[in-house]
């Protein structure tokens, strides 16, 4: 089961970050051409789907998710002003698994894996493991 880490950095409090490349580098050099592959960021702040990544979808997903969270009174302890980023991501959640075949990711025609920042801007390790068939 082939596995590593990627770690990324995002340049923006609130950034959509097409990884899709990063992931397939690793899929290349792991040399599985059937299974799944997973995808999990290590981070509270930040989140991982799928969506596309071409002019304006990435505000675009960013301004539906911060709509999302109602204005409420935060308890957060830590920081009460960036609970809604939590929120956002765990409504996301922290990792994706997507089927390999051919050694590629079967991902739809538009379908990129996307790095959801809200909190940055960070480095952010995301661990990619290969499940082989």
């Amino acid at each position: 089961m082939p596995a590593t880490t990627i770690t990324v950095s995002t340049s923006r409090d609130k950034q959509v970050l097409d990884i899709t490349s990063h992931v397939e580098r690793f899929l290349d050099q792991a040399a599985v051409s059937e299974g799944l592959c997973n995808i999990f960021v290590t981070h509270t702040t930040a989140g991982i789907t799928t969506g596309e990544a071409i002019e304006g979808t990435d505000e675009d997903l960013m301004e539906v998710l911060e709509r999302l969270i109602p204005q409420i009174k935060f308890r957060h302890a830590h920081d009460p002003s960036h609970a809604p980023d939590h929120m956002i991501s765990s409504i996301l959640g922290a990792s994706l698994t997507v089927p390999v075949s051919g050694g590629r990711l079967r991902l739809g025609t538009w379908q990129r894996v996307l790095l959801v920042e809200c909190n940055g801007p960070r480095r952010r390790d995301i661990v990619v493991t290969v499940f082989p068939a």
